[in-house]
């Protein structure tokens, strides 16, 4: 479905964020927190020359270098930026005090540091666009909860008298039989427990007010014209087809033969794959109108998914 598919979507833009910051950290050196507190230099000869410092790290870079280390008394982290030529005498004082040291390589030009260092950037402009394209498709702010929320429902149903020297015509196929139905259109009477279904749940009226019995041009019209129709209507309110499930009641003829091709002819008419159209038929053991062969009916619930 459409709105699980956009779930996994933002979970997954969401994962590749978390990935960007992890990225980001891995190509930094270290993190403000870890490198403590930002001293002027005068500041760490002063505490060198008290032999207050514990141990430094000297990262080495094209144009500058940085150094970050820990005091004894009170033990705490600092760090101090330099011009290269200040190092030789700042690392011959903490030789002299016999302060450990340590050296490394900040390689800033290296197509693997540009890529982790501007990975995190192109993932988060990435995902913008697509909130962006998002919201303009949802057309609000709460587009997601729309999106995520659950499928709109509708139930059709329709039943037609029979007469003899008709044409029975069920799903968009003719059936072989001497009866059809009494009908201004072609009398489908599966296509129009469809339609409603579809109508009801977009909320977009029924059959009879769309193609209303007094209008000429609907004449003997093919019910898969109406099944079009309809199509439209829902891409108008940007409604997809998730599932139609319908049953076909009528004592005869046997139906079931023929619903492969009526499957395939309304898919085709409504923009779908046959799978989403469950048909059924069944008999009403000789009861009523329709149990005697005198009238045909069928029933029809749909899903829609905004």
């Amino acid at each position: 479905m459409k709105s699980y598919s956009t779930a996994r979507t933002i979970l997954f833009w969401m994962l590749m964020v978390i990935v960007a910051v992890v990225l980001w950290k891995m190509a930094s050196p270290s993190d403000q927190s870890a490198r403590g507190r930002e001293i002027i230099y005068s500041d760490l000869i002063a505490q060198v020359e008290k032999e207050n410092v514990r141990e430094v790290t000297l990262y080495i870079s094209e144009y500058s270098y940085e150094l970050q280390g820990e005091y004894r008394e009170p033990t705490s982290k600092f760090f101090v930026k330099m011009p290269k030529e200040f190092a030789p005498d700042l690392l011959r004082a903490l030789q002299q005090k016999g302060v450990p040291i340590r050296t490394m390589e900040v390689y800033q030009g290296t197509w693997t540091s540009i890529l982790l260092n501007g990975l995190p950037i192109i993932l988060l402009v990435a995902f913008w666009i697509f909130m962006v394209r998002q919201m303009r498709v949802g057309k609000g702010a709460l587009w997601w909860a729309r999106r995520l929320a659950l499928p709109r429902l509708g139930l059709g149903y329709d039943l037609h008298r029979l007469e003899y020297g008709r044409k029975l015509i069920v799903g968009g196929i003719e059936m072989p039989f001497e009866k059809g139905p009494v009908s201004h259109s072609d009398g489908d009477v599966l296509t129009h427990a469809i339609c409603d279904a579809l109508l009801g749940a977009a909320g977009a009226g029924d059959i009879g007010t769309l193609f209303p019995d007094t209008d000429p041009k609907w004449k003997g019209a093919s019910s898969l014209v109406f099944l079009k129709h309809v199509a439209t209507v829902l891409a108008e309110r940007k409604l997809h087809i998730g599932h139609i499930d319908a049953v076909v009641i009528a004592e005869r003829p046997k139906l079931g033969p023929h619903f492969p091709a009526m499957r395939e002819a309304m898919a085709r008419a409504l923009q779908i794959k046959p799978a989403q159209i469950s048909l059924k038929a069944k008999t009403n053991e000789g009861v009523d109108a329709v149990g005697r062969g005198e009238a045909i009916a069928a029933h029809a619930i749909a899903t829609l998914e905004a």
